[in-house]
């Protein structure tokens, strides 16, 4: 009997050792890696697109660091044009393309997103050509029956009542010039259904009937551009087409006019005015620096549209020069 107590207790220690190691071997398996040791690999050959293949285990060489300072100074420009009674509120979203660090400042406030909506809208139709290879090709009329929304920011070039025009040539009209008139009629040809899928499919804030003017966030809306610029969504030559066309977007008061003319930036800005004379205007896009791509979502409220836009384009100047720093050190 003894002896068989001793070989039971020799088997039941074999086993918690071997269970040692697996568990231990199992933890070890099942721990985060840090973000700092990750390394995207991304494909090659596209201007505008940077399909995302795979993350390895690798080394911080190249990484952004230090982004704490540059939060810093752009929540202090915010509260300094706040209480100047430049602006009202303001939220911002940045991050690295590259290999993702990020900061935000009131990053979940609500805004009303206006004509930053137009993007979902071509992206429904860039999806639905997957399938339907001669959409963008197919002929509509401008009806000019619907009632558009006043744009402060009037498009510079827009479409006529009782013309026939092109999908795709609407499509970038819409996004070039901000068209409320090519939206509408976008509007009317596809299925609402596939516009609400791209906001509920990407996890975007979605609008109902009983959703109220300010339901977007910065880092909710920043989501869409990161989608286009992974590849992720839409296949490889619509993500890199939707960006080439957001690439020529008209507006140039905000983003564009904090970074270099030598800089690409494909963008979607917005206005908006509410009851009281509160005005909203927004920025988003992709600053396409040559050593590090970043996404910069801005979102401002105020009084005076051309005080917002220049709060826009200091926060675009501020961070473009931080990362100009940061990378050529």
């Amino acid at each position: 009997m003894y002896k068989l107590i001793i070989v039971a207790v020799i088997f039941l220690s074999i086993g918690l050792s071997i269970g040692k190691i697996v568990f231990v071997q199992k933890s070890s398996n099942e721990l985060p890696i840090e973000e700092d040791q990750m390394k995207e690999v991304r494909a090659d050959g596209y201007k505008f697109i940077s399909p995302l293949l795979e993350c390895e285990i690798g080394s911080k060489t190249g990484r952004l660091t230090g982004l704490n300072s540059l939060q810093k100074e752009v929540k202090n420009f915010i509260e300094s044009e706040k209480n100047s009674g430049k602006i009202s509120d303001a939220a911002v979203y940045f991050r690295d393309l590259n290999n993702g660090p990020w900061f935000g400042v009131n990053e979940h406030a609500a805004f009303s997103p206006a004509s930053l909506l137009k993007l979902p809208v071509l992206m429904a139709y860039y999806k639905k050509s997957e399938t339907d290879v001669e959409l963008l090709d197919k002929k509509v009329k401008f009806e000019g029956k619907d009632i558009l929304l006043q744009q402060a920011i009037a498009p510079t070039n827009s479409i006529e009542v009782g013309r026939e025009y092109i999908i795709g040539d609407l499509i970038e009209r819409m996004m070039i010039y901000s068209d409320n008139a090519a939206l509408t009629v976008l509007e009317n040809n596809i299925e609402p259904a596939l516009i609400d899928r791209i906001t509920l499919d990407l996890g975007v804030e979605t609008a109902t009937e009983a959703t109220p003017e300010d339901f977007m966030s910065v880092k909710g809306y920043s989501g869409l551009f990161r989608i286009l610029y992974n590849a992720s969504y839409l296949e490889k030559r619509l993500s890199e087409k939707a960006l080439e066309i957001l690439s020529r977007t008209e507006f140039k008061n905000g983003l564009v006019a904090g970074v270099p003319k030598s800089i690409i930036i494909s963008h979607k800005f917005g206005e908006r005015e509410l009851s009281g004379g509160i005005k909203q205007l927004h920025d988003c896009g992709i600053v396409y620096h040559p050593n590090s791509p970043y996404l910069l979502c801005i979102m401002t409220r105020g009084s005076d549209l051309g005080s917002l836009a220049l709060a826009i384009a200091k926060i675009s100047s501020v961070t473009f020069n931080e990362i100009e720093s940061k990378t050529n050190n």
